[in-house]
């Protein structure tokens, strides 16, 4: 419970940048092991992260009806017994990292100091969901400097699509909590979109998918990509108007088809 292993969605939400970024790259043999390191990686750090917000927010979740039966709100496990799991955890994830080269070890530990503030993001601004789209993609710079040694255009590009998709999924799980939020004076998307959360949601999803389409007409010059990106859009467009916003199941619901959509991002980056 404490590094949510029974709700995969997040580690998976943050696995497929990364994974997606690998599918845009020149293809070695080398790469298919960097999508091993990726998978485990990806699972330490989303359940590091876990332990990191639950310790920062622990006075907030008692107050909130999601959160307030998590392990340390709850008190089914102490605090130093997590801060024993998240140093495990993070050696873990260091052992990882040195797998890769000096300055994408450099890159990787430069985003640490984003994971730490990002529980601090909605107590101070309306747009957590933006530094969170920062922490949650940096795996994107992780693989362009891995194979590249920089930061090439068409990744660059790819990070910010990823931004705008994590706006997307995190602004419709942020509807979840937007009535204890306001009443425990927090700040998210949510909230400052209110009625029209699903206008802007919309709007995020047609950038991040627009890049998408983008980068594999680029890679493949295919105008059956361009089709088929388009048919996709229009699909989630549509499909977005069965999200009720004041429904906790519905936010709940269309937060967890983030994973078929990063699936369909990966799978049509690798085939065009």
């Amino acid at each position: 419970e404490l590094i949510r292993f029974n709700k995969p969605i997040g580690f998976l939400l943050l696995l497929w940048p990364c994974w997606i970024a690998l599918a845009i790259t020149e293809h070695q043999n080398y790469y298919y092991v960097l999508y091993f390191y990726f998978f485990i990686g990806s699972f330490l750090m989303r359940s590091a992260g876990c332990i990191i917000n639950d310790l920062i927010d622990i006075n907030i979740d008692k107050k909130i009806e999601r959160t307030i039966n998590r392990p340390l709100t709850s008190k089914k496990i102490k605090i130093l017994e997590a801060l024993i799991l998240l140093l495990i955890l993070l050696s873990f994830s260091l052992l990882i990292l040195l797998q890769f080269n000096f300055n994408t070890i450099l890159i990787g530990l430069l985003s640490l100091p984003f994971i730490i503030i990002y529980p601090f993001m909605k107590r101070l601004i309306y747009f957590p969901q933006l530094v969170l789209g920062l922490v949650f993609n940096w795996g994107v710079f992780i693989v362009s400097f891995e194979i590249y040694n920089k930061i090439t255009f068409d990744l660059l590009v790819l990070y910010i699509a990823c931004i705008f998709w994590t706006l997307a999924y995190d602004t419709i799980y942020a509807y979840q909590d937007m009535k204890d939020d306001i009443k425990n004076k927090l700040k998210s998307t949510a909230i400052l979109f209110g009625a029209r959360g699903q206008l802007f949601v919309k709007l995020f999803y047609i950038i991040f998918l627009s890049i998408i389409g983008y980068l594999g007409f680029k890679s493949s010059n295919s105008m059956v990509s361009i089709a088929i990106i388009f048919l996709f859009m229009l699909f989630i467009i549509i499909y977005l108007n069965k999200w009720k916003i004041e429904s906790n199941a519905s936010s709940n619901y269309f937060f967890k088809i983030n994973n078929y959509i990063g699936l369909f991002s990966f799978i049509y980056l690798i085939t065009f």
